[in-house]
């Protein structure tokens, strides 16, 4: 492990995007599908050796043959759609899915689609060095399928506190702080993506479960800054729209949809109170950042749920 080493990059040649692929990951093969006038690529990444932290955003349907990556890879889609193939399984993925990516050792095709990716990596090192009694098995008991919205509310609230950390400004990351989030991040993703944890596989119904707004809930909290409709909520779910909708209506009395402008209702008070004096945050900007685009609307769903205006809680934090 060493100091975080922050690199940004964007292109709109996809021979570029070829070759960047060939840097961070490994060698590959890649074909843009439309007007390659209209394409974009970007790649920015935070590396500490052992384990990195990337954003992924590629603007056009493109496909993509790439080499054995030899680590684990984990995966949380925040816009588009991804497939991915590596000969054991065939998946697809939307918006808020989070998953283990291919398996390390094989060869693999995946097919981006306006796709927007925040992705980790971790040596298998670093991993095999969290359990040393699996003597290298822990390929072996990886779960290819997208993780309960329990577990990948844990995971994205794991990678959100480990990034933080590490971008605080005029904070020296030495050797033990390093291994620590090393060792979290390893240990955090045997948890999260291995088998032998008793997690539940739910299933459709016509009847509404208990069970349903759990992961409901979770993968709403998790995901509030995701550009989501009802559909995307029920597939994270494993269950129909209807199944979700009375789940819902039956245990919280609410939708969906409602429930997630609640949380975001949330996160937004939380970062107006977080302001510091001068520091030029805006009702409108926060109220944007959190997708209510009218502003006096956002004011009285706002001033409902809390008693209080938003620039007033701006105003006294």
């Amino acid at each position: 492990m060493h100091e975080p080493r922050v690199t940004e990059f964007a292109t709109t040649d996809p021979e570029q995007a070829c070759a960047l692929l060939a840097e961070a990951y490994r060698d590959n093969r890649l074909r843009v599908h439309g007007s390659v006038e209209s394409y974009r690529f970007e790649h920015n990444r935070c590396d500490l050796g052992e384990l990195y932290f990337d954003f992924l955003h590629n603007t056009l349907t493109t496909d993509v043959v790439v080499q054995p990556l030899g680590r684990m890879v984990m995966v949380r889609v925040l816009d588009g759609r991804q497939e991915l193939d590596d000969g054991v399984t065939d998946r697809r993925f939307g918006p808020g899915d989070v998953f283990i990516g291919p398996d390390p050792g094989r060869e693999y095709q995946t097919g981006l689609h306006g796709t927007r990716l925040q992705i980790t990596g971790i040596d298998l090192s670093l991993v095999n060095g969290i359990d040393p009694a699996q003597d290298g098995a822990v390929v072996e008991r990886l779960c290819y399928e997208p993780v309960s919205p329990e577990k990948a509310l844990r995971w994205c609230r794991t990678v959100e506190y480990v990034t933080g950390l590490l971008s605080v400004p005029g904070v020296e990351n030495g050797p033990l702080v390093l291994g620590a989030v090393g060792r979290l991040m390893a240990a955090m993703a045997l948890d999260t993506f291995t088998a032998g944890t008793g997690e539940d596989r739910p299933y459709d119904r016509r009847d509404a479960v208990p069970g349903t707004v759990r992961r409901g809930i979770a993968f709403l909290e998790a995901n509030p800054d995701l550009d989501l409709g009802v559909a995307d909520i029920a597939r994270a779910c494993r269950v129909s729209v209807r199944a979700l909708q009375l789940a819902f209506r039956r245990h919280l009395d609410t939708t969906p949809m409602a429930y997630l402008r609640r949380v975001r209702l949330d996160r937004a008070r939380a970062e107006l109170r977080d302001a510091a004096p001068g520091d030029g945050t805006t009702v409108t900007a926060v109220a944007a950042k959190w997708g209510f685009l009218d502003g006096s609307r956002f004011s009285a769903q706002y001033r409902a749920a809390f008693g209080e205006s938003p620039s007033s809680t701006l105003r006294n934090p």
